[in-house]
C-alpha cells in the first residue's frame, strides 16, 4: 500500500543508525486501536482511520503521501527499538519510549525530507510543548502523576524529543549517536531508566552530563531568554547581556549567537553559569543585529528587549 511507502527505508535508516533490527518480521496492520498507533513487538496496528482523506492535507515531498503519515509511521518503527527491544524501566522514565521515538521519526524526516522540513517538525514540536506547559509544568521523570494515562503528554513526546536534540547539539553527531548504540547494546532485550542513559552519553563524550540531567528531566520548565547588547565603538566591543527569566533555576546549555554587520556575519557562544551572562565580542564594525541561536539547537523562548535597540541608536548617533 502506498501509505506504508516509508515503512522500508525508516527500517533501513534505523538499521544504519542504531543496531539491526530486533525481531523477525515487522507486520504493518490497519486495525481498531484507540491511539493512531500501538507499537506491540513486531507487529504495529495502526487506527482504521489512519489513511481516511484529510482536506487540503500537505503531501511529502519524498514519499507522495500525506505529511503526518510519514511521522507515525516511522515513530511506530523506532518504537521497535526504543520501547519494545528497551524498555523504560519505571512509568516515570516514559520519554525513553516515546521522546526517542518522536525524535527518531524526526531524524527519519531530515534524512529523507531534507533540513527545513526537519526544522518545521522541531518547531511544532517545541510549541506543542509550550501549549502545555502553560497549563502543567512539571519534570519529564515524573513520579507524582497517578493516572498514568495523563503521562501520555508532551513532556515525555516532544520534550523528551527536543532533550534528545539538545544532547545531539551539545555532543556532535559522532558522540551522540555513539552514546545511542552504547545504550542500546547495552540494555536490548531488557529495561533501562533515565540514568542508564546519561551514563551511555558520559563514556560516549568524555562529559560529566549530570547538571544537564538535572535541568532537562529531573527539573520543570525550559529558558526564556532575554538578549541585550550594547556596541562600544572607541573599544571596538559588544556587550552581550543574557538573562534567563523563567521561575526555574538556570539552565546550563551553550548558547549559539550570530551577529550580523555590513559586511558579513560572526558567530559566538553564550555558556552561562547562572541566570545573568555578560561576555564581550571584539569587532571591526558596528553590529546590525544579533541574533539568538539560530540553527533553533535549544529548546527555548525569547523576549525582546527594546532598551537594548535604544542603546544601539544613541551610539550611532555619537558617530554621526
Amino acid at each position: 500500500m502506498q501509505g506504508f511507502a516509508p515503512a522500508n527505508p525508516a527500517l533501513k535508516f534505523f538499521n544504519q543508525t542504531i543496531a539491526p533490527y530486533p525481531y523477525e518480521k515487522l507486520a504493518m496492520i490497519i486495525g481498531n486501536t484507540r491511539f493512531g498507533g500501538m507499537e506491540n513487538s513486531s507487529a504495529i496496528v495502526f487506527t482504521s482511520t489512519l489513511f481516511d482523506p484529510r482536506p487540503n492535507a500537505p503531501m511529502s515531498s519524498v514519499f507522495k503521501i500525506r505529511e503526518g503519515l510519514v511521522d507515525v509511521i516511522a515513530h511506530e518503527i523506532a518504537h521497535q527499538w526504543f520501547g519494545d527491544s528497551v524498555t523504560e524501566s519505571t512509568w516515570s522514565d516514559l520519554w525513553l519510549s516515546e521522546g526517542f521515538a518522536e525524535y527518531f521519526a524526526g531524524l527519519f524526516i531530515q534524512r529523507y525530507e531534507g533540513e527545513q522540513a526537519f526544522q518545521q517538525y522541531m518547531k511544532q514540536e517545541a510549541e506543542d510543548y509550550f501549549k502545555f506547559e502553560k497549563n502543567t509544568r512539571t519534570p519529564i521523570h515524573d513520579t507524582e502523576t497517578e493516572d498514568l494515562f495523563k503521562l501520555l503528554n508532551a513532556n515525555n513526546y516532544q520534550k523528551g524529543a527536543w532533550v534528545l536534540h539538545m544532547l545531539r547539539s551539545e555532543l556532535g553527531d559522532e558522540k551522540f549517536f555513539r552514546g545511542i548504540r552504547i545504550y542500546y547494546e547495552a540494555h536490548k532485550n531488557s529495561i533501562a531508566d533515565t540514568e542508564d542513559l546519561r551514563a551511555a552519553f558520559e563514556k560516549a563524550s568524555g562529559r560529566d552530563l549530570k547538571e544537564f540531567f538535572a535541568r532537562w528531566i529531573y527539573g520543570a520548565g525550559h529558558p526564556r531568554y532575554e538578549l541585550s547588547w550594547d556596541w562600544k565603538a572607541d573599544a571596538k566591543k559588544l556587550r552581550l547581556v543574557l538573562k534567563q527569566l523563567q521561575p526555574e533555576g538556570a539552565f546550563p546549555n551553550a548558547l549559539p549567537v550570530e551577529i550580523l554587520t555590513a559586511t558579513g556575519k560572526r558567530s559566538a557562544v553564550l555558556r552561562p553559569t547562572g541566570k545573568q551572562t555578560i561576555e564581550e565580542v571584539r569587532l571591526n564594525e558596528a553590529p546590525a543585529s544579533v541574533n539568538i541561536d539560530p540553527d533553533n539547537t535549544v529548546l527555548k523562548e525569547v523576549s525582546e528587549n527594546r532598551r537594548a535597540v535604544a542603546t544601539v541608536v544613541s551610539y550611532r548617533n555619537r558617530e554621526r
